[in-house]
């Protein structure tokens, strides 16, 4: 049977595009079609990625992104509403999301290619910012961070969770993370590792000044709200929202940022042979194995 697959390629990664040119070569001599997509600024407008990854519809079996982590995060929130299992090949640096590096890459596809894989269904998140004239939509995969502005003061965020004063941090800002951007931003900050499976969402204050302030784990249908609490001063302050790192846009001291569960998963391939701890472990050094 031929299947379609898609390759995303960052080819600010892939010089040449070697590796893209490779994996394309063997798909199509499987007898398989292969749509290669390499000319997508991947930190343009939210709006160009969209279009150009058009073609990584809901007839393509498997999404093969090669690049960085980065270029992975960006993949998976487009293409979620398409249902699509996606799959990082590491051509950047840490690339803890995409598990295949360059030395793996024949024997992933081979079992890619075999259907020797499990899709995993990761939580996502989206945010509300209701404007005077319009309503920006917001989706991650990692996380959803509210930041003072460069030349701001310290800013205090009030949080609340299902409409009930949760917290109320004075600092550099706060993190809503995944449990997938667990090991991301919020790990920097001192949040907790989460497994992937877990259906939850971590709150976790950026620089906080209190030695009391910690993350706060919530449910994953729970609702967010964070607002620039006026009472510290900072009302007149505008901060900054970054999606997964890259997406920006102000925030003003009269605005609410909403946030809960996004209705669709990102699907992303694993292999039986990788656990979460197998990958945790290979990119951050967790686990003091003496027979190593």
């Amino acid at each position: 049977m031929k299947d379609k697959y898609c390759l995303v390629t960052n080819a600010t990664k892939d010089k040449g595009l070697t590796v893209t040119t490779q994996i394309a070569e063997r798909i199509r001599n499987a007898g398989h079609e292969c749509v290669v997509i390499k000319d997508i600024d991947f930190q343009g407008d939210s709006a160009e990625v969209l279009r150009g990854l058009e073609p990584v519809d809901q007839s393509c079996k498997c999404c093969i992104v090669l690049g960085g982590d980065g270029t992975l995060i960006r993949t998976s929130r487009v293409v979620s509403a398409r249902s699509v299992p996606v799959v990082g090949i590491n051509l950047g640096m840490l690339g803890f999301l995409s598990v295949v590096e360059r030395s793996d890459i024949d024997s992933a596809l081979s079992n890619i290619l075999s259907g020797n894989y499990r899709v995993e269904d990761r939580l996502m998140i989206k945010a509300g910012l209701p404007g005077q004239n319009a309503f920006k939509g917001l989706l991650a995969l990692n996380d959803i961070v509210v930041t003072r502005s460069g030349r701001s003061r310290l800013i205090s965020v009030s949080v609340k969770v299902n409409g009930v004063q949760a917290a109320s941090f004075l600092g550099d800002g706060v993190i809503v993370s995944t449990p997938t951007g667990s090991t991301g931003y919020s790990l920097s900050a001192g949040g907790p590792i989460v497994t992937p499976a877990a259906d939850l969402m971590i709150i976790t204050p950026i620089c906080p000044h209190s030695f009391n302030s910690r993350s706060i784990v919530i449910g994953g249908d729970d609702k967010i709200s964070l607002s620039i609490n006026s009472k510290d001063g900072s009302a007149d302050e505008t901060a900054v929202i970054t999606v997964d790192g890259q997406d920006v846009l102000t925030m003003d001291s009269d605005d609410e940022l909403v946030i809960g569960r996004y209705e669709k998963t990102a699907k992303l391939v694993r292999f039986d042979d990788t656990s979460f701890f197998d990958v945790l472990d290979r990119k951050l050094g967790t686990v003091d194995n003496p027979s190593k």
